[in-house]
């Protein structure tokens, strides 16, 4: 199918799956199951495998992520040429496949570990495991081709990380006009948050001094304050993460946790959580802003996967019987009662 009819198409599909998906007021009935088996029939409609609860509820996570791909895989398949951008969705996969390879063959697993099934977009070849080298030959990530040590792992899954994002970063500015603003938004909301929040937690959890925070950020361009992925991050770094009124103007204000009664310090898992909900809403007003664009279906695939965090907050509250309407309040998430 040509650009424009995949697209289209594909837009028309997309809006048919997240009238239907578990986002926004329709996450709520997902905290109305009272079981494992009530969450698996009503995400599958299908009948209930017979299987301990741990397993089940993995095989929840399992098939909703097995649900997204094969989704987005058929929107993919609709274009004679693909725009890269879009396969470059399904690389987060790919890196998380290759990290959970080279942890397995560090530790000494004689096995090849559960990976992601991307189907034809997996390029590791994971027929020749244990050998590390012909699984990533031929692929762009045959630079990783020595099992890492234990002191290695960290640094080489960094390694990892910072390729996705430069090359996530290149193919948006491949773009031009409108839709690379699109783009950008949803590239940099990402990013550029994660940064920050990994930075405060090394600052607050593990009290490291700001110059080595630093050189564990992503960046694009260079490891300083210009540039736009790693620069919040570092100006971040120079506030007092125990005074309130040095984040009263950040540029992340909306993010901070509030100044109760008592101590206070900047609190990372708030942000995330109060992140996570703005990325969604931008997915959202990304997807109807840009309608029939690459932009509107790497949106819907961003708000596919905030639905599989909402699926597995569900799973653990059904599994494990506790308050799931505190978990999703913790997020900031309403749920109608």
């Amino acid at each position: 199918m040509d650009n424009q009819g995949a697209l289209t198409f594909n837009y028309a599909k997309a809006c048919g799956i997240l009238g239907k998906s578990f986002v926004n007021s329709r996450a709520n009935i997902l905290f109305e199951q009272n079981s494992l088996s009530d969450l698996w029939t009503l995400l599958f409609k299908t009948p209930v495998p017979l299987m301990p609860e741990r397993l089940l509820a993995e095989e929840i996570e399992k098939q909703s992520l097995n649900q997204l791909i094969n989704q987005f895989t058929f929107f993919i398949s609709q274009f004679d040429e693909p725009n890269a951008i879009l396969i470059e969705q399904f690389k987060i996969f790919e890196i998380e496949n290759l990290k959970e390879i080279g942890d397995s063959l560090c530790s000494g697993e004689t096995v090849c570990p559960p990976l992601v099934d991307l189907g034809k977009f997996l390029s590791l070849h994971t027929e020749f495991w244990p050998n590390l080298a012909k699984i990533t030959k031929g692929t762009e990530f045959e630079w990783y081709n020595t099992v890492p040590k234990v002191h290695e792992q960290q640094q080489r899954d960094f390694a990892l990380d910072l390729y996705l994002v430069k090359s996530y970063w290149k193919e948006v500015n491949k773009f031009r006009g409108e839709e690379k603003e699109a783009h950008l938004k949803l590239f940099l909301d990402e990013y550029v948050i994660k940064n920050v929040i990994w930075a405060l937690r090394l600052l607050v959890y593990y009290e490291m001094e700001p110059a080595e925070i630093i050189k564990n950020l992503f960046y694009v361009e260079g490891l300083n304050e210009r540039d736009p992925v790693a620069g919040p991050a570092i100006r971040a770094l120079k506030k007092n993460p125990t005074v309130y009124s040095d984040w009263a103007n950040w540029e992340f204000s909306d993010l901070v946790n509030p100044n109760d009664a008592g101590e206070w310090k900047i609190d990372p898992v708030w942000i995330e959580n109060k992140a996570l909900q703005k990325r969604q809403k931008l997915a959202d007003f990304v997807f109807r802003q840009y309608p029939m664009t690459s932009a509107a279906l790497v949106a819907w695939f961003k708000i596919k996967r905030y639905e599989l965090v909402c699926i597995k907050i569900a799973v653990e509250s059904a599994r494990l019987n506790i308050n799931s309407h505190e978990s999703l309040n913790s997020m900031g998430i309403s749920v109608v009662e």
